[in-house]
């Protein structure tokens, strides 16, 4: 064999190694594609197979599953590792954790209990205020937000521990608790 039938015989070997690799990936795509378009079905959704080597992408989707089907702490749970994960997801995965949370929170209150949907709201509450201080833009998190202090309102002698506050001092409108400026 001459010198130049090994190298494009190296050169082919490595183009098909390549190839095959690029094939993996895109059968992989299109497995996690296929996935995430059954779990978003509205008729019989089918949860993903997850490993531990799942895309985010697939991860927020099983996640998105997950709180549809009333299951509250695996949502979160699956939401947070796609916030950890992927950065530019998190402000999403958050708020939707949180919205997951507000709302099981509301339908623990609609039922009448109270002591079990504080905790949840306290979580959600904690949680959009975690989207508010990595991107203030997001205003979903600022609306449901105030929704949740509206349903859980914190106390006030907890916030002003530290500080005393003279009694006809004036404070700005945006600490006042259950007042709303409005939304665009």
């Amino acid at each position: 064999m001459t010198p130049r039938t090994r190298r494009t015989f190296l050169a082919f070997a490595i183009l098909a190694t390549l190839a095959g690799m690029d094939t993996l990936r895109w059968w992989r795509a299109t497995e996690h594609n296929t996935a995430i378009d059954r779990s978003t079905r509205t008729e019989h959704p089918t949860a993903p197979l997850l490993v531990e080597d799942s895309p985010a992408e697939l991860r927020f989707a099983a996640a998105s599953l997950a709180a549809r089907e009333g299951q509250v702490t695996r949502a979160v749970a699956l939401y947070r590792q796609v916030a950890e994960a992927r950065p530019d997801l998190a402000p999403g995965a958050l708020v939707d954790a949180a919205n997951a949370l507000h709302r099981e929170g509301r339908r623990l209150v609609a039922a009448d209990n109270r002591a079990g949907a504080l905790p949840l709201l306290e979580l959600a509450k904690e949680t959009y205020r975690e989207v508010l201080r990595r991107d203030p833009s997001v205003w979903s998190a600022r609306y449901n937000l105030e929704r949740a202090l509206r349903l859980a309102p914190e106390d006030e002698a907890r916030d002003d521990e530290g500080a005393s506050i003279p009694a006809d001092s004036e404070r700005a409108l945006t600490t006042m608790r259950a007042f709303t400026l409005g939304l665009p």
